[in-house]
């Protein structure tokens, strides 16, 4: 049996296979949204959902967790 972990972002139990504590599924959203971060640096966050079809309370769950920062209304990546 493998070793599983309650996700960080959406409170979904996965089998941890990566060095963040969230599932695949969040995983990718996190990747979709630094992505778009690292392309365009003054990106606000209304602009980063509209770029990606996340939610901005999504966005902002990672923010929390310390994954991205917002300044002045911009995302910048931390992780």
């Amino acid at each position: 049996m493998g070793n599983y972990h309650i996700c960080a972002f959406c409170g979904n139990l996965h089998e941890k296979t990566n060095y963040h504590n969230m599932c695949k599924s969040c995983e990718e959203m996190y990747h979709k949204i630094r992505d778009v971060v690292v392309a365009y640096p003054d990106t606000i966050v209304l602009e980063v959902s509209n770029l990606t079809g996340i939610s901005v309370s999504r966005i902002l769950s990672f923010v929390k967790n310390g994954y991205f920062r917002m300044t002045e209304g911009t995302i910048e990546v931390l992780k």
